[in-house]
């Protein structure tokens, strides 16, 4: 039996491929990117966008009246609205007790006057620290008045956010820590952590 047919041809050889699988990963990567950045562009609000909640959300701003003082005693905080609609966060424990590792808390007693200080139009009372026979007095935006004590109430910031809600951030405040020894001048006036 002879055959006159031609041997099939070989197959072409490919040539290799620069870098192997590594182009088509790489493009790969690339592509992935390209999506996820473009889906954070599409939902990207800017400014605009509700910020994760830092802190306490005391509730809607504008169901505070001004001219008064709010306590929230689980958050250790009294919120006063000041006559002109601003807001402060103070702590409810006294620079002199954090300094001492004191239990004590300031109490906002409405027929106490602030001494010396200026009062605050339509705000009557003061902050009050009665222990151990020892009595501090601080007006109503945390001002030190008088007494056994030292510096302001430290404070919390504030804001508003796109509900209209007010927001105290917890995770620090101002605070006045004595520079040598507890409860003598001179006094720093810097950040402390969340408190007790």
């Amino acid at each position: 039996m002879t055959t006159d047919e031609a041997p099939p041809p070989e197959p072409a050889k490919r040539r290799p491929r620069l870098g192997g699988c590594l182009p088509r990963i790489v493009v790969g990567i690339v592509v992935v990117i390209a999506i996820i950045v473009a889906i954070g562009f599409a939902f990207d609000e800017g400014d605009n966008a509700d910020q994760p909640i830092s802190g306490f959300d005391a509730g809607n701003a504008e169901a505070f009246p001004t001219s008064t003082v709010n306590r929230y005693e689980s958050q250790h905080l009294y919120i006063t609205r000041m006559p002109d609609g601003s807001f402060i966060a103070l702590y409810d424990k006294s620079a002199r007790q954090q300094e001492l590792h004191g239990d004590c808390r300031v109490m906002f007693q409405d027929t106490q006057g602030a001494g010396t200080l200026e009062p605050i139009a339509g705000i009557s009372g003061a902050f009050v620290e009665d222990c151990n026979n020892a009595r501090a007095v601080w007006r109503a935006d945390g001002t030190y008045a008088f007494g056994v004590g030292y510096g302001d109430l430290d404070r919390f910031g504030t804001s508003i956010n796109n509900n209209g809600d007010l927001i105290i951030d917890t995770s620090s405040r101002s605070c006045t820590r004595s520079r040598g020894v507890i409860g003598v001048e001179p006094f720093d006036i810097t950040r402390c952590g969340t408190g007790d």
